[in-house]
């Protein structure tokens, strides 16, 4: 059979036009030749950066300049096809980070990983498009961001999607379960795809049937707000060709003609320029025109370590979209940070900010595999040799077929009184324990958690929003996900030099309910492995996890400590609170003390919600975008001032 190569001329066709146009490229002096100055620079070209450029070029009398550390994917098989997530690596399109011994689990290190390209992380994901529900969002709102409510952002999820339902005569036949979309919660003419694949593994059946036979209820939308049950999740991919979706081919290869767009690849922004100007009292920012502060005014950035600097200036704003990881360092490393911590490292305070770095939140996850080993099993793990060729054939003719099923397809998002009869207690336990926070946490950090504590009693008092998830691979693998974490940690630069990896801990099980949590979620495997759905699989658990090894809980406990690591949703390193609450930006995600410089990554998260992330940062930088334009233009108010709802709820005292 005559493969098509029309998916490889497209790609490669707009990587040429990307190159041609959009993009620059030093001269034969290795000069870059950028404009004499931009309205915006864009710092980092994940979701936040290519969603915010995208939106603020759409003015063609505005000029946008997006600086990337990474290159242009090369649109390969292991970035593109949503049937080898999990199975090839595409490392040359990541950077992976040390964290700290984890004292709390087993005293050892762990690595983080994260995309490094144009569209960030979103080029490596495992696609999967979970919302959190209303009470998440909401929860936002009731620690001081105003306008930042589900129903606030519900018009952003819709904007940025375009949503479709899984097709019903795919080469397997029907889906393992019903998929019906609620009217009106779902956009159809966003720029990020959103659908199913074609081919679905016959064992989704058995684990979805499993978790129904526990009493975990079928949740045949799990975006509408509601977000615990079982389902199907739906992926970032394309319903045409069955391909991933991300933020670089929603938000950029669209727009590549733009001549009012510039973007630079494979620069690291080294430091903020600013005027000195900052007033590190200033509490509140949420106008352009007069508002106190230090003005930002360009970056200086390099190739690398010893590379000379380049310096791009800015007449309007700086809009910082690195990530939860190196938006905060940036800014530490610009004078922007706790005093203590930039004075350590030689840095002159700017602004004395002690929640950047802090209040940084993960899924903490660990990925038990119980090895399905019935004769009749096919997974994607039999996908090798000559099968391999087959799938391949299969799906680079027609669009169908395994190689069209993510590694993650089905999910469960339990709430946590349908997993334990002790759920008033441990609420009781989590309402009234007393913090373990990092040492140097200040006072308004402290406040701040104590407020965030209380809600996140509130929602795993809920049945609406998870305490934890499973996610079901073709091959057994049953991953379990806190969904709603304590524990906080830290993020800082080692150096001044932003070359210089930074120091991340986050920290996991720092509060003991966290674990607790997980081996909930692990008693539920056992018990889930041994349904009479799941049993047909003759599943085989990993060692230290097995049906008699639940039995002794410490040992199990223990077992558990030495394989939890990130659920690689970073948060909250930024955060969108009040000052006194510890917090980075306001409701219009500008960095408190400044004029013009604003966050728009997964770092002003305030509380992560119960879900993946990324359908999440999709809609915040949507709403950011309006909101920058909004300011800029002069002619709509900007985002309103918190004090009235600060002044509605009571204010916690710190643990």
């Amino acid at each position: 059979m005559m493969l098509s190569f029309a998916p490889f001329l497209l790609a490669i066709s707009l990587l040429l036009s990307l190159a041609s146009s959009v993009r620059l490229y030093p001269n034969a002096s290795g000069i870059l030749p950028l404009q004499e100055n931009y309205d915006y620079i864009v710092v980092g070209a994940g979701v936040g950066g290519l969603v915010v450029a995208n939106r603020l070029s759409e003015n063609p009398s505005v000029s946008v300049l997006v600086i990337e550390a990474g290159d242009l994917d090369d649109r390969a098989e292991d970035v593109s096809v949503p049937g080898t997530i999990g199975l090839e690596d595409p490392s040359r399109y990541e950077v992976k980070l040390d964290m700290a011994a984890q004292e709390f689990l087993d005293n050892n290190t762990r690595s983080f990983i994260k995309g490094k390209a144009i569209g960030g992380s979103t080029v490596i994901n495992g696609l999967v498009w979970t919302r959190g529900s209303v009470a998440d969002f909401d929860a936002w709102e009731h620690l001081g961001n105003p306008g930042w409510g589900w129903s606030d952002l519900l018009p952003y999820f819709q904007k940025s999607e375009t949503y479709s339902t899984p097709a019903t005569n795919g080469s397997t036949g029907t889906p393992p379960m019903p998929v019906h979309p609620v009217i009106g919660k779902h956009g159809d003419r966003g720029p990020i795809e959103v659908g199913y694949p074609d081919y679905f593994y016959s064992q989704y059946h058995n684990f979805l049937d499993g978790i129904q036979e526990l009493g975990i209820p079928v949740n045949e939308d799990l975006n509408s707000g509601n977000a615990t049950g079982s389902s199907i999740a739906p992926s970032s991919m394309t319903a045409k060709n069955q391909s991933r979706a991300d933020a670089r081919t929603a938000y950029l290869d669209p727009v590549v003609e733009r001549p009012n767009l510039n973007i630079v690849t494979g620069y690291t922004v080294t430091r903020i320029l600013h005027d000195g100007g900052g007033n590190a009292t200033s509490s509140d920012s949420s106008q352009i025109t007069g508002v106190p502060g230090l003005g930002v005014n360009g970056v200086e950035f390099a190739p690398n370590s010893t590379s000379e600097r380049t310096t791009a200036t800015c007449g309007k704003e700086i809009i910082l979209t690195a990530g939860a990881i190196y938006s905060p360092v940036l800014l530490q490393i610009s004078g922007m940070g706790p005093a203590e911590l930039l004075e350590s490292l030689g840095v002159n305070v700017a602004i004395d900010l002690p929640g950047v770095g802090n209040n940084f939140q993960d899924h903490p996850t660990l990925q038990p595999v119980y090895e399905y080993t019935a004769p009749d099993v096919f997974s994607a793990w039999d996908i090798v040799g000559s099968t391999r060729d087959a799938v391949r054939e299969e799906y680079l003719v027609n669009r169908t077929g395994p190689w069209t099923a993510p590694m993650v397809n089905t999910v469960a998002f339990s709430a946590l009184s349908w997993v334990t009869d002790r759920s008033e207690e441990i609420l009781h336990e989590a309402a009234n324990a007393t913090s373990n926070l990092p040492s140097s946490y200040d006072s308004t950090l402290r406040v701040g958690y104590a407020a965030q504590r209380s809600e996140i009693v509130n929602l795993l008092g809920r049945t609406d929003t998870p305490a934890y998830e499973i996610m079901s691979t073709s091959w057994g693998q049953l991953a379990v996900s806190a969904m709603q974490p304590f524990s906080r940690g830290t993020v800082s630069a080692r150096s001044a030099s932003i070359f210089e990896n930074p120091a991340i801990d986050p920290r996991y099980c720092s509060d003991p309910i966290d674990c607790e949590l997980l081996l909930l979620a692990l008693n539920f495997n056992d018990r889930l492995i041994q349904t009479s759905s799941m049993a047909a699989l003759q599943p085989v658990p990993p060692a230290g996890f097995g049906i008699t090894d639940a039995r002794n809980q410490t040992a199990l406990d223990e077992a558990m400590r030495t394989k939890i690591t990130s659920g690689y949703h970073p948060s909250g390193t930024t955060s969108m609170l009040p000052r006194e609450y510890g917090g980075v930006v306001d409701p219009s995600l500008r960095v408190y003390g400044t004029r013009n410089l604003r966050v728009v990554d997964a770092g002003i998260i305030p509380l992560i919600p119960g879900a993946h992330i990324q359908a999440a940062l999709y809609a915040v930088a949507e709403k950011a975008a309006d909101i920058i334009k909004a300011e800029n233009s002069g002619n709509i108010p900007a985002v309103k001032t918190r004090r009235k709802a600060l002044n509605s709820k009571r204010i916690f005292s710190p643990y």
